[in-house]
């Protein structure tokens, strides 16, 4: 175990670019922009009033009846939400190519031959970099996003104070305030067992390819599909290849992405539709367990890993 905590480590040393300042920076840019607009709406609302189609704003104090201010406070309670969106994207974008790289640079610069040389197993190293991009960088980009969360929420408040109406006390008084990003949190085992498939397959490629094998990854599921769609189209052959990009190579590139099973899986209009009605990213996400479709993407998943393992034992260069 203390050896498997060093290789964390030691992925987080060698990936802080993307696992800590790729969150951050995006967070930091989320958080500037959200400053910058209450400046302009402080500064505006001092010296001219600030208008909204041809309303000022100040005269909101007026117009906000109880009805108004809990629906303001709802929507406010849920800036995790927005909040987490695009962070989530930008840690997706750092796990693909963080696996693509990730054995296959120690190859290409041939210190896969130095970290051979120490009482380390194959199966604990690719291990390793599975929890980095599984565990590591999803806790991470939540962090951020509930710090950024935190501060754009008070901005907004601040900036609905400055028009004249004052949230701070139904927002901080929501449960939603509160429980929403711990409902996110509890969605990352759905999220690990429903990305395994593209983690394995990018893992497999990294140990496998000699050279590019971004174009691999990319370009051999991509290619198949495009030949196969082509084929259909000119020979009439009248294939169901929906389930070929849907099942096979969207969950092959795509199955990183969080919350990619909502448009991923056949039958995604029926799993927690009311749940994502009311805004419940836990009910709704957790629902997608009872479907086969994320244990069969698993079981390849893990089988293109331990493939992956194997590979790394004997690949010595890149």
């Amino acid at each position: 175990m203390n050896t498997f905590k060093w290789l964390l480590k030691r992925e987080y040393w060698e990936h802080k670019g993307g696992l800590f300042w790729a969150p951050a920076v995006v967070g930091t840019l989320m958080v500037a922009m959200m400053l910058v607009t209450f400046i302009v709406v402080l500064a505006s609302g001092k010296m001219h009033g600030v208008h909204v189609n041809g309303m000022e704003m100040h005269s909101m104090a007026e117009m906000a009846t109880p009805e108004v201010r809990a629906k303001m406070a709802e929507g406010l309670s849920s800036m995790f939400v927005g909040s987490v969106v695009p962070i989530m994207i930008a840690m997706s974008f750092v796990v693909f190519f963080y696996y693509i790289g990730a054995l296959y640079d120690d190859r290409s610069n041939r210190s896969v031959l130095f970290w051979k040389s120490l009482p380390v197993s194959d199966r604990d190293t690719v291990l390793s970099k599975v929890a980095t991009g599984l565990v590591v960088a999803p806790v991470m980009a939540w962090g951020a996003s509930l710090i950024v969360s935190i501060l754009v929420t008070l901005l907004l408040c601040a900036t609905a104070a400055v028009a004249g109406v004052n949230v701070f006390g139904a927002v901080l008084s929501h449960s939603r305030t509160y429980t929403m990003p711990f409902e996110f949190l509890a969605v990352l085992p759905v999220y690990m067992v429903w990305a395994l498939p593209t983690v394995g397959w990018l893992l497999m490629v990294s140990a496998w390819a000699r050279t590019k094998p971004f174009l691999w990854a990319v370009g051999v599921p991509l290619v198949s599909g495009g030949l196969l769609s082509w084929m259909n189209a000119i020979l009439g052959l009248q294939w169901k290849l929906e389930i070929l990009w849907q099942s096979v190579i969207g969950r092959l590139l795509l199955s990183a992405v969080p919350g990619s099973w909502s448009f991923l899986l056949r039958d995604a209009s029926r799993i927690g539709a009311d749940e994502l009605d009311k805004g419940s990213p836990l009910v709704s996400s957790w629902s997608v367990m009872a479907t086969p479709e994320i244990w069969i993407g698993a079981v390849v998943g893990i089988a293109l890993i331990v493939v992956a393992i194997r590979l790394r034992r004997y690949r010595d260069e890149g």
